[in-house]
């Protein structure tokens, strides 16, 4: 089982009035390995479209302007592109709940590994058949059913996820993205040093030398340990929740629980923040391919066509024209 990107990007240049529209496509039930990651696209100047782009997003695209026969090779990722595709990053088993995926078909996933499809859909049956009969019981008892993550939208009657940030990216501002829990949380500077304030100002519940204690620790760190780099944000313990201080149990200033798991939340955090730095510098990459295409079209554009009259060949047939004019004039005379 694979993740596909599928769906349309738009780019547009208001300088140039230049606009490219990119489709990643998704595999067809019944297409081949030659169907991944495959995308299209056009460069369009208003209505007109002065390129059209195809290929593969991970593998090689090609570019082929209107008026012109053939194609020319526009992106081909090098290896080090490729090898900095995002890593898989799952829950760890025993830390999963009875319910969630990997857990719950746990018996039906071993069993179609062993090639045993009875087992696998005895397996599957009874999944099933539990589910009813939480329904069943819920029904009968008259219990609601809550979703904790999603919400019905009654617009659309449309399930959403209850805690979707549609906000754009702010690379001066935002310094990750990470799940915990089903929630996801935007790691900010702001917020940090928010936090780290509020670190330094011990609230009544915290009195005597347990926060200073804990700030001294963090101190005392190696500079490895203590700090990553600026666009990481500071260290783990300006924010409890991915603080690793927290793995002797004690309490963080302005939480009311311990948090054992922040230092390998702050780790996961880490490798997530240099999978988006190498996401980054790819789009980055092809931006700038994409911009330089931009401009050369643009400029072959707003270059001044020939008149009608300016080329010798145009002169030529015009005293061809009037001289069998003037002949003609003359017989008919």
């Amino acid at each position: 089982m694979t993740m596909e990107l599928g769906g349309r990007v738009t780019i547009e240049c208001e300088k140039n009035n230049l606009q490219a529209e990119l489709e990643f496509k998704l595999k067809p039930f019944f297409g081949g390995s030659t169907n991944i990651n495959q995308i299209t696209g056009k460069i369009v100047s208003g209505e007109e479209v002065l390129a059209r782009l195809s290929g593969h997003w991970d593998r090689e695209v090609f570019i082929k302007e209107e008026g012109r026969g053939g194609t020319e090779l526009f992106w081909n990722p090098s290896r080090e592109v490729r090898g900095q595709r995002l890593k898989r990053h799952t829950v760890l088993f025993e830390e999963q709940t009875e319910l969630e995926s990997e857990r719950l078909w746990q018996h039906v996933t071993r069993a179609i590994c062993e090639g045993d499809q009875h087992k696998a859909t005895e397996e599957k049956f009874s999944l099933e058949e539990a589910q009813r009969q939480r329904t069943r019981e819920r029904q009968q008892s008259l219990t609601p059913w809550k979703p904790q993550l999603f919400h019905l939208d009654p617009a659309t009657q449309e399930w959403r996820y209850r805690y979707e940030n549609l906000s754009p990216w702010d690379p001066l501002k935002d310094i990750a993205q990470f799940e915990q829990d089903g929630v996801l949380h935007t790691l900010q500077r702001e917020t940090m040093a928010g936090q780290t304030t509020f670190l330094r100002s011990p609230g009544p519940r915290h009195q005597g030398p347990g926060p200073d204690r804990r700030l001294r620790k963090a101190s005392d760190q190696p500079s490895g340990h203590s700090q990553l780099t600026e666009s990481s944000g500071s260290t783990p313990e300006s924010c409890p929740e991915l603080s690793d201080e927290e793995e002797d149990g004690d309490f963080v200033p302005g939480c009311e629980s311990p948090c054992p798991r922040c230092g390998k939340e702050a780790r996961r955090l880490q490798v997530l923040h240099e999978a988006i730095l190498s996401i980054r510098e790819a789009q980055q990459e092809l931006h700038r391919h994409l911009s330089a295409m931009l401009s050369s079209t643009a400029q072959a554009r707003q270059a001044p066509t020939p008149g009608l009259l300016q080329s010798p060949r145009s002169w030529f047939l015009l005293c061809v024209f009037l001289a069998c004019q003037l002949l003609l004039n003359y017989i008919l005379k």
